[in-house]
């Protein structure tokens, strides 16, 4: 009975998504072109772009060839995806945001937005895969490249508590600076825990890169110095990335965790169990000890401090 509810549900969901298909047709998204231009090229050229794009990826790194055979080949010119099964649409969502993530560390190069131009022609990752598109390229949220597709980017009503600032940032045509997102990231932790999940979800699929781990450094320690207060709940909603940082054997991702932890460490004075816990997570398995020892200094050193001001 549950079974063909949900059947029947997605039915009724691919009838708005084929109406809206009608609508794209008419109306091109676009990320390299205005949507007159895209309108006036078929199926057949927007691929040949994007595979030019993947070619080129190729040459830089064999871990895109993979993708020849998937999202780029010619099996999928005229796939509709309105017309795939929950199932099919869920293994090509999987496959979308692993590329997406792979691509991340390009995305400013012209192969990269060649690919993205077949992706939104085919797939329509600007509507269908949204958060995913918005999770690999908010690190560069500073960028034209970033506005130009966020510009194109439909968000679910649902998500819209979360991410409808975006929308009056594109409507006025402006850039996401540093300022804007960081006021909303302390305004409202939804944004916050939407950053960070991004960064860990792409390295824990080893889709880590320097940029990625830059960016989650400074955003968090940004995000630390400039709440109002640390309460509990603002301590736990930290710790656990930190913790997750420590774990992982990256050194970049190890000193990103350093540098958050010792931002919060300044803010707050941690009770003796949270303090040895953060401690047994540095000194656990380090991927540079000098790193280390500097943090587990600066760490004792900030508690030492604070306890001698109570």
């Amino acid at each position: 009975m549950a079974s063909s509810l949900a059947s029947q549900l997605y039915q009724m969901q691919n009838v708005d998504r084929i109406i809206s298909t009608e609508r794209a047709q008419r109306i091109r998204a676009s990320f390299l072109f205005d949507g007159r231009q895209a309108a006036d090229m078929d199926n057949q050229t927007i691929f040949d772009i994007g595979r030019s794009g993947l070619d080129e990826l190729r040459k830089i790194s064999h871990k895109f060839d993979i993708y020849a055979d998937t999202l780029f080949s010619e099996a999928v010119k005229d796939l509709d995806r309105v017309l795939q099964t929950k199932e099919e649409n869920k293994k090509l969502d999987q496959t979308i945001r692993a590329f997406l993530f792979q691509l991340a560390p390009h995305f400013l190069t012209k192969p990269a937005g060649k690919t993205i131009e077949w992706l939104i022609r085919r797939f329509r990752i600007q509507e269908f895969n949204a958060k995913d598109v918005l999770a690999a390229i908010i690190p560069y949220h500073e960028t034209k490249a970033f506005l130009s597709l966020l510009t194109i980017i439909t968000f679910d009503t649902q998500d819209m508590g979360v991410f409808g600032f975006l929308v009056t940032q594109r409507k006025a045509r402006r850039l996401l600076d540093r300022a804007t997102l960081m006021a909303q990231c302390v305004r409202d932790r939804s944004l916050m825990s939407f950053v960070c999940n991004s960064v860990f979800n792409a390295v824990k699929s080893g889709f880590g890169y320097a940029g990625l781990h830059s960016f989650y450094a400074m955003t968090m320690t940004q995000y630390i110095g400039q709440l109002h207060s640390i309460d509990d709940n603002a301590i736990q909603f930290v710790l656990p990335y930190v913790l997750d940082g420590l774990a992982h054997d990256s050194k970049d991702v190890q000193i990103a965790a350093y540098m958050v932890l010792g931002s919060l460490a300044t803010r707050v004075t941690f009770t003796q169990d949270a303090l040895e816990q953060a401690l047994c997570a540095v000194a656990k398995h380090p991927a540079d000890i000098s790193a280390m020892v500097m943090c587990l200094v600066q760490l004792l050193q900030s508690q030492v401090s604070a306890d001698s001001l109570t």
